[in-house]
């Protein structure tokens, strides 16, 4: 039995899109650290919020950096959750708009008891089961803090 952690890919028109975002970010935050001004090499006047960012490097930078990672991450953001085993999907959250329970886990597990590699590989599901509940307590704990 294998268990393989992956991400699900993003829409391609929105990893494009966060892809541009990210070039974009790196690129305004080079002109800006250095104090260039691309607007001059286009023959475009400056927009007084760029000629404010150059005289507010640092706290520019950061709201640059923070807002655009911000969209980045939700443009790449998929939600899935997904579960299988030896590649029969068990769980899709992309499908039941929600994570499963643990009692619903464990009985995903138990439908698989009765095979023998599962059987013989039993400890790594409970280990499986383990990160499961982790991320499940994680997850209640940051929206207890929020």
């Amino acid at each position: 039995m294998e268990v393989v952690g992956e991400n699900y890919p993003p829409a391609p028109p929105k990893a494009l899109l966060a892809r541009i975002l990210s070039i974009v970010k790196m690129a305004l935050l080079v002109c800006l650290l250095f104090g260039q001004n691309p607007f001059t090499l286009l023959n475009i006047p400056t927009p007084a919020v760029y000629s404010w960012a150059l005289q507010n490097k640092m706290y520019a930078c950061l709201m640059i950096f923070f807002f655009s990672n911000s969209i980045e991450s939700y443009l790449i953001s998929t939600g899935a959750f997904e579960i299988s085993i030896n590649d029969v999907p068990l769980w899709s959250k992309l499908q039941t708009g929600r994570l499963p329970s643990a009692n619903e886990f464990v009985q995903m597990l138990q439908t698989f008891a009765t095979n023998s590699e599962f059987n013989n590989n039993f400890s790594k599901l409970k280990f499986i089961f383990l990160i499961y509940i982790n991320e499940l307590m994680m997850r209640f704990f940051m929206t207890m803090q929020v």
